[in-house]
């Protein structure tokens, strides 16, 4: 079973990861879209408490409707503590230039170099 409304999807994820439009036995229903504060709450404080990494575990111990990848994403995107978050100084930018330069659009190589 998959039902939508508006931006909030939910569909339904076998045990086994694979997706299950059809709905049926074994299936948790996740859901789509953007995050609320209290969901981000739940993921900040369960990686405090756990640590980072086995990201399907989440959501069983949670409860959270999220799988382990839309997790993992949001953890690394949006709540990380020491996530830099606005406008690049001139020395990173210069940074940038540089490294572009040297290795193209190797975006993720060159972020590594900071």
């Amino acid at each position: 079973m998959m039902m939508m409304g508006g931006n909030n999807q939910i569909t339904t994820q076998n045990e086994g990861g694979g997706s299950n439009n059809g709905g049926g036995e074994g299936g948790i229903m996740l859901k789509k879209g953007p995050w609320t504060a209290a969901e981000d709450a739940v993921l900040a404080d369960y990686v405090r408490t756990h640590g980072e990494g086995n990201w399907n575990a989440v959501q069983k111990n949670t409860g959270l409707a999220r799988c382990g990848k839309s997790c993992r994403l949001r953890w690394a995107n949006h709540l990380r503590p020491n996530l830099k978050k606005g406008a690049f100084s001139p020395e990173e930018e210069r940074i940038i230039v540089e490294l572009h330069a040297k290795m193209g659009n190797k975006w993720a190589r060159m972020a590594t170099q900071f």
